[in-house]
């Protein structure tokens, strides 16, 4: 161990490959196909932590890493013999009700924002999983159930605290350091890790209603018709996922909804009627706390196997497309049964909020009145990683060119969303209009590139 970085940290704070069990547990990640072994891995309790830590991989010219809630699938919070920045213990998480916001560690997970803001009945937009990191989702624009009514999660970000690649750590919002704080919002890591976030809290002071409805395959059409039929009338208060997967007892295809109302069961079943009259053969939707919501898919969010994610927009809810792909993850799983353990997400939250943002107000590019199809893909064999992100990528494509021949538009990258990328999507359709200025801007944050790890920005003067 280097005698320069172990005088920097206390010695529970610094991991090599020689501290047995605890380096081994901090260098796994949510998929085994994320995990690198890193030389050092810095857990920083502190933003001078952070800052220490930039400035030794600097100087010893090591690839570095920043590790939030390592959700990652790409591995863009892992390093191959460098450098990783755990932020973890940066957790903590306070409401200021006088201002109406709750200030969340760059390490902290959305369980901890959800619990704690709870405790005061409010709640901030946030991740669908909970065990997911606040720091990823947020600087790669981030939404969720409460999206359609307040917009990404970076729309209700007011301040951060970010420590750029020289080690300095500034305090960034529309009036400080405007521009780093503009680049942030949708960047993702470009910048440098961000180790305290400042977001805006709302009144959540009844339950909501949501929960799981299941249907079996014969009624995918019925069943994607009444989505469409119920998406024409969607409210701020609502939203739906439609997820094909392979849930217990049988772990055999099926199609399982679930439903979002921030309002009571009586109204929301009004609502949702559409969903009702095609017959689920189970319901287990209820009124449940805010808190609670965004803990529905964790059982099929666990963490181990390896792990994918691909994804595009589309703006038809089309039972035949649907079908379509329906049919070939069903020809999937019976040729792999090990890929039952993935799904296919249909996120049909209603974007009319975040398109109303023009795009170059923050450096998230993907705004506009349309759904996500994220093929979330789990298993174990290494040796099929390079089939099933080919699969991946076919479904992806199927989905762009329907959608070309509807509006008579070719569907660009620009519509998948960054934190559902596989890594091979193009950088500058990634971030659309806003690359040049994003370019610019680390060229002077970041001229180096020592925060590369998700869509790379070229520094460019």
């Amino acid at each position: 161990m280097s005698a320069n970085i172990a005088s920097l940290f206390a010695k529970d704070q610094l991991l090599t490959p020689d501290s047995g069990d605890l380096y081994e547990k901090a260098i796994q990640r949510w998929s085994e196909g994320a995990v690198r072994r890193a030389k050092y891995v810095v857990l920083a309790e502190t933003a001078d932590d952070v800052s220490k830590a930039i400035r030794f991989a600097a100087d010893d010219k090591l690839d570095l890493a920043i590790k939030g809630g390592g959700h990652s699938c790409t591995g863009a919070s892992s390093s191959e013999g460098g450098l990783v920045i755990d932020l973890r213990r940066m957790n903590s998480c306070v409401v200021d009700l006088e201002r109406k916001t709750i200030k969340v560690g760059g390490g902290a997970l959305w369980s901890d924002v959800d619990t704690e803001a709870a405790k005061y009945g409010m709640a901030t937009v946030g991740g669908t999983v909970n065990h997911t990191g606040v720091g990823g989702l947020t600087v790669g624009g981030g939404y969720g159930w409460l999206t359609p009514r307040y917009g990404l999660v970076i729309d209700v970000l007011e301040e951060a605290e970010v420590v750029i690649a020289n080690g300095d750590i500034l305090t960034c919002s529309e009036t400080d350091n405007a521009d780093l704080f503009w680049g942030i919002r949708g960047a993702g890591s470009n910048f440098g890790p961000v180790t305290s976030f400042t977001f805006k809290v709302f009144p959540q002071p009844n339950p909501i209603w949501s929960g799981l409805l299941v249907y079996p395959p014969p009624l995918l059409t019925p069943l994607f018709d009444a989505a469409a039929k119920w998406a024409k009338t969607a409210s701020v208060d609502e939203s739906a996922m439609i997820v094909m997967a392979c849930p217990p007892p049988a772990f055999t295809p099926m199609l399982v909804v679930i439903p979002f109302y921030n309002g009571p069961a009586k109204e929301a079943k009004l609502r949702f009627a559409p969903f009702f009259e095609v017959g689920p053969v189970a319901d287990m939707t209820q009124e449940m706390p805010y808190s609670e919501v965004n803990g529905l898919q964790n059982p099929m969010a666990t963490y181990g196997g390896r792990k994918l994610f691909k994804s595009t927009a589309f703006t038809v809810v089309n039972a035949d497309r649907f079908q379509k792909i329906f049919d070939n993850y069903v020809k999937l799983t019976y040729e792999l049964p090990e890929t039952k353990a993935g799904a296919i997400l249909v996120e049909l939250h209603p974007f009319d909020k975040v398109a109303s943002v023009p795009e170059g107000t923050t450096a998230f590019a993907n705004r506009g009145k349309w759904y996500n199809i994220n093929c979330a893909l789990r298993w174990t064999d290494p040796a099929l990683d390079k089939r099933l992100r080919a699969w991946a990528s076919e479904q992806v494509e199927y989905m762009r060119d329907e959608e070309a021949k509807e509006q008579g538009v070719q569907l660009t990258g620009r519509r998948g969303y960054g934190n559902y990328g596989a890594g091979d999507e193009k950088i500058r359709e990634v971030f659309g209009g806003n690359f040049d200025r994003l370019a610019q801007l680390k060229a002077k944050y970041d001229p180096e590139n020592m925060f590369h790890k998700w869509f790379a920005i070229p520094p460019q003067a």
